[in-house]
């Protein structure tokens, strides 16, 4: 029967997490963000802890009373992790998310509504021009639907 080896499936987790972690950081991965907005800012932490707990074996053999360190650093990786899931700093997110967040929680919630009736939405944040021309449309569809609303009183 085929028996799983923890340490790689450590390691392969650890790899998927960093990886899409860094496709977000790097904001090829946008499909995430209208649906859970700082969960996968913690994805690279995340992988760093998978990665550094497949050598726990390695590292308590190793390191004898260093041990300690090891720990220690996961334990810092963690919070880490917790921080920049919980309260991210701007530095981590990718730049299309802070010209997105640069904005009113009112536009925020059109371009989310827009987003999410829009497959193709990932198009409006490719530059902050794009962003920009973005909320205008927003503002138009919503001064027409206005407009509309107005007409038929």
């Amino acid at each position: 029967m085929f028996k799983l080896d923890p340490t790689l499936l450590l390691q392969a987790f650890g790899i998927i997490f960093l990886g899409l972690g860094m496709a977000v950081r790097l904001g090829l991965w946008k499909k995430w963000y209208w649906k859970s907005r700082g969960m996968v800012y913690g994805y690279i932490p995340l992988g760093s802890i998978f990665l550094l707990y497949s050598f726990e074996a390695l590292a308590r053999e190793r390191l004898g009373t260093s041990y300690w360190l090891y720990q220690a650093s996961i334990v810092v990786i963690l919070a880490i992790g917790a921080w920049w899931t919980l309260r991210t700093p701007p530095f981590i997110k990718p730049t299309w998310v802070r010209w997105v967040e640069g904005h009113s929680q009112s536009v925020l919630k059109a371009m989310e509504a827009d987003a999410q009736a829009d497959p193709d939405w990932e198009k409006h944040v490719v530059s902050e021009q794009a962003v920009e021309s973005w909320i205008r449309a927003l503002d138009l569809k919503k001064s027409k639907s206005k407009g509309s609303a107005r007409a038929k009183k």
